[in-house]
């Protein structure tokens, strides 16, 4: 290649990156996923590629880096919708820690052996295992840690306070009107259970509601639907 040409291949390669990343948006240039991830890796090597690759074509390479940041952009708008495909493409966060307790199934799922938790636990300033409440192994790779009540750092305003117990972690069990019955199985609770909250809560249908939570006390949290927003899209 001429240094006219590298030139030429180094631009373009530059503005399509720029114009992709923006495209994209801030959810991929965060890595929140294994999937964001290898998505920006690729995406990388395409453009990497134009720039050194005499063989491939300026115009053949800029497609691919366009269509690859396209189908990226059009599947993170398809798992809005559909919860199955956002857990196949991003999985799902993983509770290594429950109430204390460590849940031996989580780590060999995650494929996790304690010396590697204890690893990630002493990255957060924990030295003692018996110290934790929860562990959150995120999609991301990251270990979230709740920490005992009697663990917690407090601040001088609190000495004066009773001490209050943990708030429990919450879990999704509906989305934009579909039910997680996964999340359900976990709390060893059934569809049953949950229509039937639903209903004493006031709502007839899975449609009425938006996002729906639930603690390990099983206190069920519902948002309905913005009907306001529905009547404007209608109209």
């Amino acid at each position: 290649m001429s240094w006219i040409e590298i030139t030429l291949r180094t631009l373009v390669s530059y503005l399509v990156l720029i114009i992709m990343t923006r495209v994209m948006g801030k959810k991929q240039l965060s890595h929140l996923t294994f999937f964001n991830y290898v998505t920006g890796i690729t995406i990388g090597s395409m453009a990497a590629s134009l720039v050194t690759d005499s063989n491939l074509q300026i115009l053949q390479g800029t497609y691919s880096i366009i269509l690859w940041s396209v189908l990226t952009v059009l599947l993170e708008y398809i798992t809005l919708k559909s919860i199955k495909l956002r857990e196949l493409t991003d999985g799902r966060p993983t509770i290594l820690i429950k109430q204390g307790k460590l849940i031996e199934d989580a780590l060999v799922k995650t494929r996790y052996n304690i010396d590697e938790l204890n690893m990630m636990l002493r990255k957060s300033n924990i030295f003692n295992i018996e110290e934790v409440d929860y562990a959150i192994l995120e999609n991301s790779g990251e270990l979230n840690i709740l920490k005992k009540v009697e663990y917690q750092n407090y601040i001088k305003k609190d000495s004066n306070n009773s001490i209050k117990a943990n708030k429990n972690i919450t879990t999704q069990v509906i989305s934009k009107g579909k039910m997680n019955t996964k999340t359900l199985d976990e709390f060893n609770l059934d569809v049953k259970w949950l229509e039937n909250e639903i209903k004493k809560k006031g709502y007839k249908n899975l449609k009425d509601i938006t996002y729906a939570e639930i603690d390990s006390n099983g206190s069920l949290f519902i948002m309905p639907v913005d009907k306001s927003k529905i009547k404007k899209e209608q109209n």
